[in-house]
């Protein structure tokens, strides 16, 4: 009988010690130990039955110790897991646009009755993510629809359905050590390192290869800032004697209440051109010698300007007035200069903004080389003049509708190598609709 009710008794503790140990209300496994050495000091349990139900409370705790342990490690790793994601997700930003485009062609010829005219649906797929290596490093890549051509990103619909193509636009590395240095190496973005107000002699399409440096300093008047840089025009495999472009820019930009200004000055120097053969991707338009090659270098000096208006007559819009101007060191037919003003918003991105610009250009046929300017401005080539017509309107968030209309003519009709052409004037009108994203 004594057997019996020490096994009962033992039995009847050991559920109870069990259901407080998986009590949530339960604080602690010392408690228990407390309450087990009461019951066994004033004889409710013998010392053996104290032992046992001891024991079982010891390993009730180690195991509920290791099991938290499991839990937490467990727990942890996700939000270490979690952490980590979240910070690649934010290493890593991506940004692109789609535009459609019905674009309308007239050309005129003095010579010809025929005026031919053409009209193409187009679009240009962009896309680009920009990633943080570390505090002071980051890599760009992007890729666009196109061909190899530098100065067009669009895709005619045409060839039955055909596939298009899709091609590597930027890459490239860029080390910022102090807020007022950067550098870039590889295939990059031009205008943070080279500033222009229009696209005269670089359109907006073009991604210069090489290495280039920005600097600026803040100071009583604004910010003073250089931009210089190394450009590779093209690699010769039969020659030690590669065509590159290295240039230096010098500005200042201030702001006086609502009155802002960008005035810049560049010098272009150009490595291995004259007397070369023709660079790939050329519009025929430059000055050749009797051996096909270029007859002229192409060291140029280069003037840009901006003169604005922020919230004019308190409307929240923006006017300025702007321009560039280029001159060649070394032929006749070496200036150009392209004169505009905007007024509208700052940007337009949302719903009912609206910009309204235009642009007179004047590009003689030696000013720069005819690899660069503005493919829309009649095909991208020199010898040119003519009015450009810009309006862009809002009509969601980053939904932007926009019409561009060219006028524009040759500034030397008679002159080789355009006795030929018989193209004389032409005009180019652009519907856009470009979703951003």
């Amino acid at each position: 009988m004594m057997i019996l009710k020490y096994g009962r008794s033992v039995a009847a503790f050991g559920m109870m010690v069990l259901a407080l140990c998986a009590s949530p209300v339960f604080a602690s496994n010392d408690a228990i130990k407390e309450l087990l050495k009461v019951l066994r000091d004033n004889g409710t349990i013998s010392e053996q039955a104290y032992s046992v139900l001891k024991n079982s409370v010891d390993a009730d705790a180690e195991r509920t110790h290791a099991e938290m342990e499991k839990t937490t490690d467990q727990k942890l790793a996700k939000i270490v897991q979690a952490d980590g994601k979240k910070q690649w997700a934010e290493k890593i930003k991506l940004k692109g646009d789609l535009r459609l485009r019905r674009q309308y062609e007239k050309v005129d010829d003095a010579d010809n009755a025929d005026d031919p005219s053409r009209t193409r649906y187009r679009y240009r797929l962009r896309l680009g993510a920009v990633g943080e290596v570390n505090d002071d490093v980051k890599v760009g890549l992007g890729f666009a629809s196109g061909s190899d051509d530098p100065t067009s990103t669009n895709e005619t619909l045409d060839d039955t359905f055909s596939t298009k193509d899709v091609r590597l636009d930027y890459a490239y590395a860029q080390w910022q050590p102090v807020d007022y240095a950067k550098v870039v190496a590889g295939k990059f973005k031009r205008k943070a390192y080279l500033w222009a107000p229009t696209d005269l002699i670089w359109d907006g399409d073009i991604n210069p290869e090489g290495l280039s440096v920005h600097l600026h300093t803040d100071n009583a008047a604004g910010t003073s800032y250089a931009n210089a840089g190394i450009w590779i025009l093209d690699e010769e495999s039969g020659s030690k004697d590669d065509p590159f472009m290295k240039y230096i820019q010098l500005g200042h930009k201030f702001k006086i209440d609502n009155i802002y200004a960008n005035v810049a000055g560049a010098l272009y120097r150009f490595d291995d051109v004259e007397g070369e053969p023709l660079l790939d991707n050329i519009r025929d338009t430059n000055t050749v010698n009797a051996d096909g090659n270029y007859q002229y270098d192409y060291d140029s000096l280069g003037l840009s300007a901006e003169l604005g208006m922020q919230d004019v007559f308190m409307s929240g819009k923006v006017f300025a007035v702007f321009g560039d101007y280029i001159k060649n060191s070394d032929s006749e037919e070496d200036k150009g200069y392209a004169l505009g003003f905007k007024f509208g918003d700052k940007k337009v991105s949302n719903r009912h903004q609206w910009q309204f610009k235009y642009v007179y250009a004047d590009l003689e046929q030696d000013a720069f080389l005819d690899n660069f300017p503005d493919s829309d401005r009649f095909g991208g080539e020199t010898a040119i003049k003519g009015s450009e017509f810009i309006f862009n309107y809002g009509l969601h968030k980053n939904v932007v509708f926009g019409i561009d209309y060219y006028d524009t003519e040759r500034d030397a009709p008679d002159a080789a190598p355009f006795a030929s052409n018989d193209d004389d004037q032409q005009k180019v009108l652009q519907t856009d609709v470009v979703f951003k994203f």
